[in-house]
């Protein structure tokens, strides 16, 4: 009975631990997170500090070098992006580990020029494939943040037009954007009926194959520390028992 009792109390801290580092890959193709975001910035994370947990909750305080703004403006070099991480009500996690590259999706947050928060979505490590998605991709810029004196902007697509440039959308959403701010923007050029979109020197790819990719590598950290929580109350499960 005492045995039966142990297993049950231990399963259920598996679960309970589980829902609390769940991340749920939303499937928001990169090309729409730009569109939703109103600011986009590539660079490297500095440091991570844990600023809030609870049961639910696990928000991270971050430092950030902007290397480039890729939407946006006027953005110092180095920025806090604070309540990164499990937030109650978002489906994104936000992981931003020190010393990795990452394009990161945020607004701006307080009353601190230098204060942002992410938008509920996942950064995107940056490897090879990202360089070549980026170069793939419309209305991105290429301008170096504030007081920086070289230019470490990766390249993008510079195409003065893009796929479905003559069709609007209007993109509202409570969740990220808390004042239901409507933003213009284009439709995305990910939805063609053909395999391959050229334009200029953009090629558009329909199935997303390097966008899924990306995805996949970046939601990989999500799943890591429930992977580890679990298999250590496994090994303690399977210890107990052979002690009782």
């Amino acid at each position: 009975m005492i045995r039966m009792l142990l297993i049950i109390c231990l399963i259920f801290l598996i679960e309970t631990d589980a829902k609390r580092h769940r991340c749920v890959n939303s499937g928001v193709l990169f090309s729409d997170k730009i569109m939703r975001s109103p600011i986009v910035v590539y660079g490297q994370s500095i440091s991570k500090k844990i600023h809030f947990e609870t049961n639910t909750e696990l928000l991270f305080n971050i430092t950030f070098r902007v290397d480039c703004i890729l939407k946006g403006e006027d953005i110092e070099n180095q920025i806090e992006i604070t309540e990164a991480g499990i937030k109650v009500g978002h489906t994104a996690c936000q992981w931003l580990e020190p010393g990795e590259r990452y394009i990161v999706f945020v607004e701006k947050w307080g009353t601190s020029m230098n204060s942002y928060r992410p938008l509920d979505f996942q950064e995107v490590m940056v490897d090879n494939m990202t360089y070549e998605l980026l170069e793939k991709t419309c209305h991105l810029t290429r301008i170096s943040p504030l007081h920086s004196k070289i230019n470490k902007c990766p390249n993008v697509s510079i195409s003065e037009y893009c796929p479905h440039d003559d069709i609007d959308t209007s993109i509202t959403s409570s969740e990220e954007h808390p004042n239901n701010i409507n933003f213009n923007v284009k439709s995305s050029y990910f939805d063609d009926d053909n395999k391959f979109y050229r334009q200029s020197n953009v090629t558009i790819i329909k199935d997303g194959s390097i966008i899924t990719q990306i995805e996949n590598y970046s939601k990989s950290n999500a799943y890591a520390l429930t992977i580890n929580w679990i298999s250590m109350i496994i090994i303690i499960i399977i210890v107990m028992i052979m002690f009782i």
